[in-house]
């Protein structure tokens, strides 16, 4: 069914891109930004040193700091970026010491030519890398000497007094050698910002972020790899769109028909499949919670300090509590719902109920909700420095999107492991002797495999690793996990929906499938480069991220060809049709990738507007429209599909899932266009005027227009919260009109 020269590509383009970016990662691990062993004075006084540095890293980790602000542009996006915070305080400290020694005045008092000679002293002091390699040592100039001990003091009274303005809250850190140790790692991310890197003529950041006071500005690789990237996305475009046309990959619709989807909507379940349902309602719960959680969040971006003028639950609930549990239980209710689905669909696919699965199913449900519990409770712990010795297994393990402690991760990666051992035991007839291993059961436990594989890569990375090694990981986890093999999953997920339903070909579905699914890996895996731009990987990264990433969109500009061959379907169907509602968020899902995936993240992965776009709400929007509007649209009508085959009739309330549907997309939409987009415009611009430091500042959110569009938030999360909590009112109706069970353990369906 497949061709020899398809499963040729399909396999290069994956195992290939992996090879390609793990010597990516050889070479990035032999030129890391240094922990200096000593960091002294001129006069040879140790000032802090390596095992301080690592200190305050696992201090940052520990209470969760990544999402109340973010190092080198990763982390959450509200709070300070405290690496360009500190890099710009380190300027401003270094010219008054010198206006105050050389001039007796404040800098801001001296005439324009002295300040321009105190500019290129400090600037020149900035630049110029201090390091000695051979005696692992850097050496402070009296001026950066006294920038280390300002910031120290600076964020000693930021994590001890907090900020009113902004969502750092008093008492964060009690301990106040934590609070030294913290103040010494942002210092030590900010000398990698601004100093230049051995051998080359930027930093080791790439001259990240944006800040004309310390002499950052954007580098001439990052404006010609972006020229490239554009190139070679046309041409990969025009090369896709050929083969696309050429090889007939554009054909496999059918003429519509109802038979098939009746018949699968009134189909007999197995005692396994009608367990299921609870998977589905526990998604709907954190669905819900979610979403509620990303509304507190949006009122904690205008008004830090409050709740509706109740300081008490912004004190209680802090902002990163919040960030945190607004990340992984998306990540929970999404894989949950897949995981739902998968375990419903394996044993009708796999043409009998296997012996013994309805008990695996409980296990496993059980040791998802101990997973579930467990991680946000310990979470929760961890900010609030509940968790001492083991908070990196416990508490907060300190990474964005891998908030949960070590121990959850690797009991999450055992539940993995046995979902993806129920799904191939259900299927297992599909593998035996003789039988093609490239048909459609295949294609679904395969991007099982890639789902549990590259969720693996988060374990490489513990609380000693260095900072650019740990967030490398993490990103394939992030990043290869969530755009790669989600996509792949996703992908066939839809074909399977797809032809079930009678809409497309089988062995069309299945080629075009492949052919996207291959380009789409091929160039996400290494395409999670444009994610190392700025954080201390060596600049190779700005060409390798940036070419492949503008051949990510590519697939998914293919993909909406089903979105036209299923709105065809629906308009026949009529609204008689029993799958109208999964196959409209099938739909949504495709086209929120495009517009999100597509758009959006081609639009911000070159590198000279990720320069200045990085880590303001331009990404936020990518994340937003890509994860949700993907991810959490494809889950949903996944959801949908799986219940309909569950369900009675009476148990099928359309009104419910109505509601659902057109809260969350239009919700998206005013969030989308209405909020998110013209604050991460507005935020750019700021950049561009002032600094990225500026653009993270209060200064900015306290704007009356800033403040004006955060208000209008109120809207998109309350259509989205609706439909969210429709979509739990749905499932509560449903669990009471379930079909019963007429397939017994070992009968065929």
């Amino acid at each position: 069914m497949i061709s020899l020269r398809l499963k040729i590509y399909f396999l290069t383009a994956i195992f290939g891109a992996i090879i390609v970016a793990l010597i990516g990662y050889y070479y990035t691990a032999q030129d890391l930004p240094p922990y200096p062993k000593k960091v002294i004075s001129e006069e040879g006084n140790l000032l802090t040193g390596k095992e301080q540095i690592m200190a305050g890293q696992q201090v940052w980790q520990k209470y969760g700091l990544m999402d109340l602000g973010s190092v080198w542009g990763h982390g959450t996006y509200r709070g300070p970026d405290f690496t360009a915070q500190a890099l710009h305080n380190m300027g401003l400290n270094m010219r008054e010491k010198m206006a105050k020694d050389k001039f007796d005045k404040p800098y801001s008092t001296l005439s324009t030519e002295t300040k321009g000679s105190v500019d290129a002293v400090v600037i020149k002091q900035i630049k110029t890398n201090r390091y000695d390699k051979a005696t692992d040592t850097l050496t402070l100039s009296p001026l950066q000497e006294y920038a280390l001990l300002e910031n120290r003091k600076f964020y000693s009274d930021l994590f001890n007094l907090g900020d009113k303005r902004g969502p750092i809250r008093a008492g964060t850190i009690k301990n106040p050698q934590e609070r030294r140790n913290l103040a010494d790692f942002f210092f030590w991310t900010s000398w990698c910002a601004g100093t230049i890197r051995p051998g080359d003529n930027h930093t080791y950041t790439n001259n990240w972020p944006h800040d004309p006071d310390v002499g950052n500005f954007v580098s001439g690789k990052s404006i010609i790899w972006s020229a490239i990237s554009l190139v070679i996305f046309g041409l990969g475009l025009g090369l896709m769109i050929y083969i696309f046309h050429r090889y007939k990959f554009n054909q496999g619709a059918l003429p519509f028909k109802p038979e098939p989807a009746l018949a699968l909507a009134a189909g007999s379940i197995s005692s396994s499949q009608k367990k299921v349902v609870k998977y589905f309602l526990v998604v709907a719960a954190l669905f819900f919670l979610q979403v509620n959680m990303g509304g507190l969040m949006a009122h904690y971006t205008v008004h830090p300090d409050s709740f509706y003028g109740f300081d008490s639950v912004a004190k209680f609930i802090p902002y990163n509590w919040v960030k945190t549990w607004h990340l992984q239980l998306a990540i929970f209710w999404i894989s949950v719902t897949w995981m739902g689905m998968t375990l419903f669909v394996a044993p009708r696919v796999g043409g009998k109920e296997p012996v013994g699965q309805g008990l695996l199913v409980d296990i496993l449900f059980v040791a998802l909700l101990v997973i579930v519990v467990g991680s946000l409770t310990g979470e929760v712990l961890g900010i609030k420095g509940l968790i001492d010795k083991n908070w990196f297994w416990l508490g907060h393990q300190g990474w964005e999107y891998l908030e949960l402690g070590r121990l959850w991760q690797i009991l999450l990666l055992a539940g993995l492991v046995i979902w993806l051992f129920l799904v191939v035991r259900a299927l297992k007839d599909h593998f035996a002797a003789g039988q093609d291993k490239w048909g459609l059961p295949h294609f679904l436990a395969y991007s099982g495999v890639a789902v549990v594989g590259f969720f693996s890569f988060g374990l490489l990375y513990n609380p000693d690793s260095h900072l650019t090694i740990a967030d490398f990981w993490r990103w394939w986890v992030v990043h290869t996990w969530v755009e790669g093999a989600f996509e792949f999953f996703a992908a066939a997920a839809i074909v399977f929906v797809m032809v079930n339903l009678g809409l497309v070909e089988l062995k069309n579905g299945l080629r075009t499938v492949y052919l996207t699914v291959g380009l789409a890996l091929g160039a996400g895996i290494i395409g999670v480069g444009h994610h190392y731009y700025w954080f201390g990987e060596p600049s190779f990264w700005l060409a390798l991220g940036s070419t492949t990433s503008a051949l990510e969109p590519v697939p998914i500009l293919l993909l909406l060809a089903g979105v036209w061959h299923s709105q065809k379907a629906l308009v026949t169907a009529g609204s008689s049709f029993p799958y109208r509602y999964p196959l409209m968020f099938l739909m949504a899902s495709v086209i929120w990738e495009f517009l999100g995936g597509g758009v959006m993240g081609l639009s911000i992965t070159t590198p000279i507007i990720n320069y200045y776009e990085h880590a303001t709400y331009l990404t936020v929007n990518h994340g937003h429209t890509a994860l949700f509007g993907t991810y959490g649209m494809l889950s949903i009508g996944l959801l949908l599909f799986s219940m309909r085959g569950l369900v009675t009739e009476k148990g099928w309330d359309e009104r419910y899932i109505k509601i659902t549907f057109w809260g969350t997309n239009i919700g998206l939409i005013i969030m989308f266009a209405g909020t998110l987009l013209p604050i991460g415009i507005l935020q750019v611009l700021d950049n561009i005027k002032y600094g990225f430091w500026h653009a993270r500042s209060n200064a900015f959110w306290e704007q009356d227009i800033i403040q004006l569009i955060g208000q209008t938030r109120m809207l998109p999360d309350f259509l989205i919260i609706t439909g969210s909590g429709a979509l739990l009112l749905f499932m509560l109706k449903a669990i009471r009109h379930i079909k019963p069970v007429t397939i017994k353990p070992g009968e065929k369906f």
